[in-house]
């Protein structure tokens, strides 16, 4: 009896080693999460890690949009050496600084151009890449990167897009997780973060309270848009509304006024395209795309009750806008509202055109759409078939011939 306990306990003891050696070897080849605690981001890499840069767009109805002309720069950089981290199991290990020989960082592909939309309140992204040589990792480790926004004031300011300098962190730390398999060391994880914390200076223990974790240099978690926020880049837009009203003129309701509309803005200078939305009796005849939102000229033909409306105009930008008379057996008098200063009232005849009305778009924030509306009161013509802006000086001449008559009519009874 004693000798079948010994053997029962012996397989038992057999079996706990086996099982303790099994849990060492999946706890020594468990991800570490870097600064706090949970899987990492990204597994079974291979020789690349994809991180993502987003953009929040904005616009003052919520339209669809077109996007800014900019194009981002990253570079990467060898982290601090034994930095402390805290595995899944909460195993404390220390940081290797990440060797930047045979590390590469392609920004080239995290750029957009005027043919990308956009979803206000959605943000949009686009990817950047690291590669890693085959041969860059010679051990097992935890390979610690800084990677940093280079992405400059300039470049930001022509694209037209607005950066929170206070709160907007340009930095990111990237934690590679590499082990050995079969001779070679391979990565098998990463773990990209921010904290406002640095952590070569955190004395007080609050980079891991501070750390969230990201796709790159987006405002969520993750490039599905779940997690903690922190701060992204913002394009903020605008649209402006043009319409047209007819006042005792029924017969030319259904007529077209040409309008000129002009954009204004010395600061953005990359490639530009608005969108527009037409209602009622209305088109437009000139392109919404332009090398530079300074200087795009829009020709839209509106009749009464039509309207055309430009989305996606850029802060910062001033639209300038006038209506031109093109009916021939009428003067108008011009009024215009909406506009951000008072435009003064004026007769216009055939091919004469309004003053002009003018509305800036000019605060970061999602602010109201604008609409300017021009109504022409159709001139009245006096009974005699001479119109009233004339009679007065026809009356003038009136009189000053009838004086003439008068006084040469005196003055022959004079002489006689």
């Amino acid at each position: 009896m004693k000798r079948i306990l010994r053997k029962v306990a012996s397989i038992f003891v057999a079996t706990a080693m086996v099982a303790a050696l099994g849990v060492s070897a999946m706890a020594a080849d468990m991800p570490q999460t870097g600064i706090e605690e949970g899987t990492p981001v990204g597994e079974s890499v291979g020789n690349s890690i994809t991180l993502y840069k987003g953009i929040m767009p904005y616009n003052s109805d919520n339209l669809e949009i077109n996007a800014p002309t900019i194009s981002y720069s990253f570079s990467i950089d060898a982290g601090e050496a034994d930095q402390e981290i805290i595995d899944a199991a909460g195993v404390k290990v220390k940081t290797k600084a990440g060797v930047t020989g045979g590390v590469s960082i392609d920004s080239s592909t995290c750029a957009w151009t005027n043919n990308d939309t956009m979803t206000p309140g959605t943000l949009s992204t686009k990817p950047f890449t690291i590669t890693f040589a085959s041969d860059v990792f010679t051990s097992a480790g935890v390979y610690r990167y800084v990677i940093t926004d280079e992405t400059t004031a300039d470049t930001l300011a022509a694209a037209g897009v607005t950066r929170d300098t206070n709160n907007y962190d340009g930095t990111r730390y990237l934690d590679v997780y590499v082990k050995e398999d079969s001779g070679s060391f391979v990565i098998y994880g990463y773990v990209c973060f921010t904290t406002q914390v640095n952590p070569l200076n955190d004395t007080e223990g609050k980079a891991a309270e501070n750390a969230v974790k990201t796709q790159g240099f987006v405002n969520k978690g993750g490039e599905s848009g779940t997690g903690t926020d922190t701060t992204c880049d913002a394009y903020y837009t605008y649209n402006v509304t043009v319409g047209k009203e007819l006042v005792n003129d029924t017969e030319h309701n259904g007529n077209k006024f040409p309008f000129t509309v002009k954009f204004k803005n010395e600061t953005i200078t990359g490639n530009i395209k608005l969108t527009s939305d037409v209602t009622g009796t209305a088109d437009l005849k000139a392109e919404l795309a332009s090398a530079s939102i300074n200087g795009l000229e829009s020709t839209a033909n509106i009749a009464h009750g039509g309207t055309v409306k430009y989305i996606g105009i850029p802060c910062g930008t001033e639209v300038e806008v006038f209506e031109t008379n093109n009916v021939s057996t009428a003067a108008y008098t011009s009024e215009c509202s909406g506009a951000d200063e008072a435009v003064d009232s004026k007769v216009i005849s055939l091919n004469e055109a309004s003053n002009t009305a003018s509305v800036k778009c000019d605060k970061n924030v999602a602010g109201t759409s604008k609409t300017v509306t021009f109504t022409n009161t159709l001139a009245l013509i006096s009974p005699t078939g001479v119109a009233l802006a004339v009679l007065p000086f026809v009356i003038l001449l009136g009189f000053g011939v009838g004086f003439m008559v008068v006084s040469t009519t005196k003055r022959k009874e004079e002489l006689a």
